[in-house]
């Protein structure tokens, strides 16, 4: 699969692991997207064709809803919830396998939201 991390869930290690998974992985470093507002990483996502990661679940509800009465189209958004409490926390070899275990469910992802945490 091909993802998109982006700015809040941008890690080395959770890039080293979803690569060594086999999967592609674009950050907003590779693409000169650091910084930029959710709705920048959204579309940009959606035109590279990938599906984006993010831990700030809130910031990409609406921006997803209004794509969808608007008819425009992306690849999955995979979201991640914190508590800022370790012990509950997704660390990244928690997400890598969340991941691998919604994939291997069948689930659509284009065009939804999907929660990892309720993968873990």
């Amino acid at each position: 699969m091909d993802f998109y991390l982006d700015d809040c869930a941008y890690s080395k290690h959770l890039v080293h692991l979803l690569r060594q998974a086999g999967h592609s992985v674009r950050t907003p470093r590779s693409e000169n997207t650091t910084g930029q507002d959710d709705p920048v990483h959204l579309a940009h996502a959606a035109a590279q064709g990938c599906i984006l990661i993010t831990k700030n679940p809130a910031d990409f509800e609406l921006p997803h809803h209004d794509w969808q009465r608007q008819g425009r189209e992306h690849c999955g958004i995979l979201l991640i919830y914190q508590d800022n409490v370790r012990t509950k926390d997704m660390r990244p070899a928690d997400i890598v396998r969340a991941i691998g275990k919604l994939l291997a469910s069948g689930l659509p992802l284009p065009n939804e939201l999907h929660s990892l945490n309720h993968w873990r």
